[in-house]
């Protein structure tokens, strides 16, 4: 009997090892499969994703070596007439100045060494009409300033009515002719010579893929006034409550915020209002937490959006942005107090700038120096 029973339970657990093995070496293929599908899947999802990210940078805006016969810019432009009483000015209405002698194109950005290595400043332009080539005036010229060390993003609105040099056509101008006549390139090269600055990258939106942007955030929060709130529902059949105070505003009434300039300072108040879309935007997407809830919502603004930024900057920004360190956010106007007046030139009003002044407070600024 011992006998028997001895030699039973070593053979019993052979038989027991063997169907083990047997199961192991069945699981192992289908292991290897399955992860082979989801890498696959994986690996499918991020080239979809880089291809529509390098979409967005699918533009004729070129780089070129910064031209050594450049000239500079004067301290004073062409004599311009001042205007005595500004308060009774209709700034809303837009005359322009001679330009059938101005050449029309694609400029490339002329290539600018980075004045600190830890500030990337991007140009972001709002357009009226996103037709490769009617350009229209900028509606909205803003620098993105992101100091990776302090962690700070600041916002500088620069008014539209800005007259300035535009290199590369020897004219002066206002600051919104110069998408007009070179594209998102020709007006980085009049930031960047007028106030020697380093801006290499640029995002377009038309503003009328605002609404669209705004309403796949699930809208967006906002402090407004009874009379901004009046003039959002006159101009979108909405009925937001007459109550100043926070709001929960859709694309359309968004866009509608964004371009007022009835109320207010003209131009000054309607840049502080896109500013404040900015950040109500910003702090949308704060609000989603988890990486693959950003990247769904970054890839549905992708057809909004246009830049020559690459897929890999795009993503290391976000990222860093995102997921990093607090962002603290800061944001002003240009030109800077007590470097401006209002002049006519023929018939229309401008903004009359003193360049070095404010050349030296937007560097002070952004980099905290000269």
């Amino acid at each position: 009997m011992e006998i028997t029973e001895n030699n039973s339970a070593p053979i019993g657990g052979d038989a027991n090892e063997n169907g083990n093995d047997k199961k192991k070496k069945r699981k192992a293929p289908v292991l290897l499969i399955i992860l082979g599908i989801l890498l696959a899947l994986i690996l499918g999802v991020v080239l979809f994703f880089y291809i529509k990210l390098k979409g967005m940078s699918n533009n004729k805006v070129g780089t070129i070596p910064m031209p050594s016969n450049l000239p500079s810019v004067t301290a004073e432009p062409p004599e311009l007439v001042d205007i005595d009483d500004p308060d009774k000015l209709d700034l809303t209405e837009d005359y322009d100045p001679d330009i059938d002698d101005f050449e029309f194109g694609f400029d490339s950005i002329f290539q600018r060494d980075a004045i600190d290595k830890n500030v990337i400043n991007i140009l972001l332009i709002g357009i009226d009409k996103q037709e490769q080539y009617d350009h229209g005036r900028s509606d909205s010229t803003m620098i993105l300033s992101f100091n990776k060390t302090t962690r700070q993003i600041k916002l500088i609105s620069i008014l539209r009515d800005t007259w300035i040099y535009i290199p590369g056509r020897d004219k002066w101008n206002r600051i919104n002719a110069a998408y007009q006549f070179g594209g998102p390139g020709l007006t980085i090269n009049t930031i960047n010579t007028n106030f020697d600055m380093d801006i290499q990258y640029y995002l377009r939106v038309d503003f009328e893929n605002l609404k669209e942007i705004v309403d796949k955030m699930g809208g967006i929060d906002i402090e407004l006034t009874e009379r901004e709130i009046d003039y959002i529902n006159k101009g979108t059949g909405s009925n937001i409550p007459s109550v100043a105070g926070w709001h929960h505003l859709n694309g359309a009434q968004t866009l509608r915020h964004a371009r007022n300039r009835r109320i207010g300072n003209v131009d000054w108040s309607r840049t502080e209002r896109q500013r404040k879309v900015m950040y109500a935007l910003y702090n949308q997407a704060m609000k989603i937490r988890n990486i693959s809830t950003l990247i769904s919502t970054i890839y549905s603004l992708m057809d909004n959006v246009e830049t020559n930024m690459s897929p890999s900057q795009i993503i290391s920004l976000g990222i860093d942005v995102a997921f990093g360190e607090r962002v603290d956010l800061a944001n002003r106007a240009m030109p800077f107090e007590g470097t401006w007046r209002y002049a006519w030139e023929g018939r229309m009003a401008v903004i009359h700038i003193d360049i070095p002044a404010n050349r030296d407070k937007l560097h002070e600024y952004i980099y905290g120096t000269h």
